[in-house]
């Protein structure tokens, strides 16, 4: 292989003085026969630099590799779920594409015979004591293909022939734990129940869901075990489960360490757990997890020590601050806000009483902010937090400028890592300048005072990486109350997503969005109150905000320059897309596909839904350190002529004018 492309590297050296001849001075038809040999030898080489390795391995004598596997007789257990039990595994569907390559797994009779031996394992542990597996080993098409085939004779089951929980002698509180509505679920879902097969495997999982529930009723120290008797013979099984739930048990003395520079009576107030309280096992999960959301730590253990089994728990907590100042740096790009920046400076505890104080200042190509937080974290109970923000913001959209400054008071109540809730006060002042190039409008700059309650909440199932299960988002705004402020309307608004996974590699990610402004007249309310779509993340194939009305704007000899966006006062969207990790290129790459449609209303009896716009797509994913980079091409279906920049029966747009390119941080939603 070296020799040969240490060969081809000489002759293309070789013919390089010849190849790098100045054009000038040599005739036209020289010129075409010189760059279409320079064409060619590069062509033959990149040929052969692909094309050499599938011909050294036709040359080569090479171990024969695993190409399929298959499994024959398995009626318990599907393909899927035995397969992920053998070492050997089946040449994918895309490698298989790969004809160039000999991709699969060095084949090794000793891993296959091995895997036979997992597979009477799995089988044993989950309730079927004679399964006999054979296999066989076949050539593919190719001789250094093979095929191997299990086949799987799994016999007669165990099953449960009785079911008895027995509790240790001199338990006072049988009646009221057997009679609870968690212990009744755990009955119900026992794995062991009779008539069911006996999958010895899923005995410790039985003894941890007992042992837990026990623990959160205030067993500090149940035990639980799982016995069985196995008639080999007639193919069934008793069990019983031995209950001990101990004493019931409060909480002692907590002791803290580690703390620098709060007091231990503060950090016990953060985990919310008291001297006296029944104990429980979640209690103590949730503290740890109170502590460990505060700001100021960022390393937090919650443990019992050894001790006797009595009425008291005592707890260790052992906490590691953050240091008290940082400064943060962040930076991306993308389609929309092409380059943007920001600087954060925080402090985490100015006054020694675990509140924060931070001051950031960020900028891109459409908005510019400078903000303060004043974060309490702790209001009436370790769920509750106040956030004090002053800010001033300029925002350079499509059709306006937004200057703004002013400040927000926001009450967060984050119920569960899932689950929180916001309420907040606003007051802003602000001036908003209409762009239009043709006239200076007398209304085209306005200015108002914004005083603002805003009630959201969010219940998201997902994480920063990947989306999981369900986000629920609700939005409600009411300005105005008691003459307060310049303007007088209601917003409401609620975003539905749902992430489903098809396969290990393949997510079906759905979004609806609807949004709704009451007011009685929309002419006078400012462009950044009113609703748009199209962009990164609403509708791709547009443009940000480009979606929905808009109006003709001209330059000063009144030609036509383009359309601005209108807004309205109901917008209405949604997204689909399917997105498919691609390990075999990189562990971190993928692709996606995607169909998006929305529309904007200026009034509610203009509501037709034969009036949405689609637009449908496909791109790339990374998922790099800080978040997922993606590439996304989306192709308006149905377009107006106001998309495709038509006036007046004249097309004043270009060849991509049907076309969106979207480059983000971040997934679309």
């Amino acid at each position: 292989m070296t020799r040969i492309f240490v060969y081809i590297s000489t002759i293309i050296l070789s013919a390089r003085p010849r190849l790098l001849i100045p054009f000038h001075g040599i005739s036209p038809e020289k010129r075409t026969v010189t760059a279409i040999s320079l064409f060619l030898c590069v062509s033959i080489a990149c040929i052969l630099s692909i094309s050499l390795p599938a011909v050294v391995y036709a040359n080569d004598e090479v171990s024969p590799r695993v190409w399929r596997v298959y499994f024959d007789g398995n009626e318990t257990f599907s393909d899927m779920i035995v397969q992920e039990v053998v070492a050997n595994e089946p040449v994918r569907f895309f490698r298989r594409m790969q004809f160039w390559r000999r991709n699969g797994d060095i084949y090794s009779e000793a891993e296959v015979r091995r895997d036979v031996i997992r597979l009477e394992r799995f089988y044993h542990r989950r309730g079927f004591p004679d399964v006999h597996i054979t296999f066989s080993v076949d050539e593919g098409s190719k001789g250094w293909r093979r095929k191997i085939t299990f086949r799987i004779e799994e016999g007669r089951p165990i099953r449960v022939e009785s079911l008895d929980y027995n509790f240790a002698e001199g338990t006072e509180d049988v009646e009221e734990i057997e009679s609870s509505r968690d212990f009744e679920r755990l009955i119900t879902r026992n794995p062991f129940r009779e008539g069911q097969r006996f999958t010895f495997i899923r005995k410790p999982d039985v003894e941890g869901d007992l042992s837990n529930m026990l623990k959160d009723k205030g067993y500090a120290f149940a035990k639980v075990e799982v016995e069985s008797e196995v008639d080999s013979v007639a193919y069934l099984a008793q069990v019983t489960i031995n209950i001990n739930p101990g004493p019931v048990a409060y909480f002692g003395e907590i002791n803290i360490e580690g703390q620098e520079t709060v007091s231990e009576e503060l950090i016990r107030k953060e985990t919310g757990l008291r001297t006296g309280d029944r104990y429980s096992q979640k209690a103590l999960t949730r503290a740890q997890q109170e502590v460990f959301s505060h700001h100021l730590f960022r390393f937090v253990t919650l443990s019992v020590p050894e001790q006797p089994r009595d009425s008291l728990v005592d707890l260790n907590i052992r906490v590691r601050e953050h240091p008290l100042r940082t400064i943060q740096l962040q930076a991306g790009i993308g389609t929309e806000d092409i380059i943007r920046g920001g600087v954060t400076w925080q402090h985490r505890n100015p006054f020694g009483n675990a509140h924060s104080f931070s001051t950031s200042g960020r900028a891109s190509f459409i908005e510019q902010r400078i903000s303060m937080d004043y974060l309490i974290p702790y209001v009436f109970n370790t769920h509750s937090s106040y956030i004090f923000s002053p800010f001033a913001q300029r925002l350079n959209e499509p059709n306006y400028l937004l200057l703004s400054i002013g400040a927000t008071n926001s009450f967060v109540y984050q119920y569960s890592q899932e689950l929180a809730g916001t309420i907040s006060y606003e007051y802003t002042a602000n001036e908003e300048i209409l762009k239009d190039l043709s006239v200076v409008l007398r209304d085209s700059t306005q200015s108002y005072n914004q005083s603002v309650i805003r009630f959201s909440g969010y219940y998201n199932e997902s994480t920063l990486e990947r989306g999981e299960g369900w986000a629920v988002r609700p939005f409600f705004e009411i300005s105005g109350f008691f003459n307060t402020g310049t303007l007088n309307y209601r917003r409401a608004a609620l975003d539905l997503r749902r992430f489903l996974d098809l396969s290990r590699n393949t997510q079906l990610g759905l979004r609806a969005n609807t949004g709704a402004l009451f007011t009685e007249n929309l002419a006078q309310m400012p462009s950044s109150i009113l609703y748009y779509l199209g962009g990164n993340s609403t509708v791709r194939g547009w443009s940000r905000n480009d979606l929905g009305p808009k109006r003709p704007s001209f330059d000063s000899d009144d030609n036509f320059e383009g359309y601005l966006p209108a807004g309205g006062r109901l917008s209405l969207s949604f997204n689909s897309e399917i997105r498919q990790r691609v390990p075999f290129v990189h562990r971190n790459f993928g692709v996606a596909v995607f169909l998006d449609g929305g529309q904007v209303w200026q009034r509610r009896n203009d509501v037709d839904l034969m009036e949405m716009q689609f637009g449908v797509g496909g791109g790339i994913r990374y998922q790099s350190p800080i978040g997922p980079i993606r590439f996304d091409v989306g192709y308006k279906i149905n377009p107006t002529d106001e998309d495709l920049n038509r006036y007046n029966g004249q097309d004043f747009g270009g060849r991509f004018d049907r076309w969106g390119f979207h480059f983000s941080i971040g997934q679309a939603f």
